[in-house]
C-alpha cells in the first residue's frame, strides 16, 4: 500500500513538475505575444504619424503652388505693364521727334 502511494506520488509530482513548466512556457509565449503586438502597435503610429506628414507636406505644397501661380501672374502683369509703358515712351518720343521735325 505505502508503494502505490508513493508510485501514486511520483506521478502528482511529475505532473506538477509539467504544469509548472507548461506554466511557465505559457507565460514567456504570453510575454512574446505582447511584445510583438507592442511593436505591431508602435509601427501603426508610426506609419500613422508619417501620413500625417505627408498630408500636412501636400496642403503646404498645394499652398505653394497657388502662391506661384499668384506670383507668376503678378509678374506676367509687370512685364505686360512695363512693356505699355517703354511703348508709351517710344510712341512719345516719336512723336517729340516729328514734332521737332515739323517746326
Amino acid at each position: 500500500m505505502q508503494q502505490k502511494a508513493e508510485k501514486r506520488a511520483r506521478k502528482f509530482r511529475k505532473q506538477a513538475r509539467l504544469l509548472e513548466q507548461a506554466q511557465k512556457d505559457r507565460s514567456v509565449c504570453e510575454d512574446i505575444v505582447e511584445y510583438r503586438r507592442q511593436q505591431w502597435v508602435k509601427a501603426i503610429r508610426e506609419r500613422d504619424h508619417k501620413q500625417d506628414q505627408m498630408s500636412q507636406l501636400a496642403r503646404e505644397r498645394e499652398t505653394v503652388q497657388e502662391c506661384l501661380v499668384q506670383v507668376t501672374r503678378e509678374r506676367n502683369t509687370a512685364l505686360r505693364v512695363s512693356e505699355n509703358r517703354r511703348q508709351g515712351w517710344e510712341m512719345h518720343r516719336i512723336q517729340s521727334l516729328e514734332w521737332e521735325n515739323y517746326l
